[in-house]
């Protein structure tokens, strides 16, 4: 892959990695503030029972969506690692390119098409 193609994939990670980032800081303050909001001022004992389920099923969903910006921040630091090595772009089970339709939708994908199906498969079947 050419220089000016990578330097498109890299300013291209950078960007998705700074707007996770900021995603993540928003979702970590509302979730402060659902739990300021949640004790009051004048008692920490809750109300209603339903207030407690509200809360606890928005921290489980903000918990599953930091996971999973954690997972996505770890695939951008490896493909910002493999452009520095010269493995960027390379897919990481057949060895073959992958297909840049593909890294322009997913720049931190580790797979080609082909490799990403057989992965799924094999998921499918456990």
């Amino acid at each position: 892959m050419d220089k000016k193609k990578l330097r498109h994939y890299e300013e291209k990670l950078l960007k998705e990695k700074e707007k996770i980032i900021k995603e993540k800081k928003m979702l970590e303050n509302i979730v402060e503030k659902g739990d300021k909001d949640s004790t009051g001022e004048l008692s920490t004992f809750r109300t209603h029972i339903a207030d407690l389920s509200s809360e606890t099923y928005q921290k489980e969903i903000a918990s599953q969506l930091t996971t999973q910006e954690r997972e996505i921040l770890f695939k951008i630091e490896e493909a910002l690692r493999k452009i520095k090595e010269g493995r960027y772009g390379i897919c990481e089970r057949c060895g073959k390119p992958i297909a840049e339709e593909r890294l322009e939708a997913l720049p931190y994908c580790r797979y080609c098409i082909k490799c990403q199906k057989i992965l799924e498969a094999k998921q499918g079947e456990k």
